[in-house]
């Protein structure tokens, strides 16, 4: 820290006479004082580097703090006799005080049923991610009819069919760019199928859950084959 000085307690200290006690009083977090009389040619040059000081602080920005990424669902949006569709949300937190890019999100969707059993694949790109804050997507992922047979025998053999989410978010945050992975699984239910399930026959006369199930799983293997 610099100290600009009076003549007056310039004076005094080449005496070595008292000084008022708040004169070399500094600021918390100073450890340093160079005393400079106010007539001395050092002045200016002691202010320009002051000044200079006070705008490269300024000038120093915060450091870049890595998002994070999570899944918070996965749903079950469509089963028809040729296709199933599940509806991936990812959450994207940024917790920055700018604005950065999710270049792309990828992931892939698998049913368990003693090992990973691949249905299909999602992918989004070029999202804009807002700043101190949270961006949701939502990815549908389209299983194709062959695979939707396997998982439709996985669930009437079990009863339930557990899905899993595996892949990756690449954000690019100003001159870097972060892979964020992630991870889900949700385990859907008989009864998660059957709103998209009919529960009458063509006659009128009424069928219950799992013989609807079964027809369905029979006409995707009708048209698979």
């Amino acid at each position: 820290m610099f100290a600009i000085l009076s003549d007056d307690t310039v004076w005094l200290l080449q005496r070595g006479l008292a000084v008022p006690s708040d004169t070399f009083r500094l600021p918390k977090g100073m450890f340093s004082c160079v005393v400079v009389p106010m007539r001395s040619p050092l002045v200016p040059a002691v202010l320009l580097f002051c000044v200079a000081a006070i705008l490269l602080c300024g000038c120093i920005e915060p450091p870049i703090k890595e998002p994070v990424v999570t899944v918070q669902d996965i749903r079950l949006e469509d089963v028809s006799l040729r296709t199933m569709t599940f509806n991936t949300t990812i959450i994207i937190f940024n917790p920055n005080g700018f604005g950065v890019d999710l270049n792309r999100v990828a992931f892939d969707v698998y049913y368990d049923d003693s090992g990973d059993h691949y249905l299909g694949h999602g992918e989004r790109t070029n999202i804009t991610v807002k700043e101190n804050g949270n961006t949701t997507v939502t990815v549908p992922v389209i299983i194709g009819n062959a695979p939707a047979v396997q998982a439709f025998g996985s669930l009437m053999q079990h009863g339930s069919l557990e899905i899993k989410v595996n892949g990756s978010a690449f954000i690019d945050v100003k001159v870097t760019e972060f892979e964020e992975k992630f991870e889900n699984r949700r385990t859907f239910s008989t009864e998660d199928f059957g709103a998209f399930i009919p529960l009458s026959s063509p006659g009128g006369s009424g069928i219950n859950l799992t013989g609807g199930l079964r027809q369905l799983g029979g006409l995707l293997g009708v048209v698979a084959g």
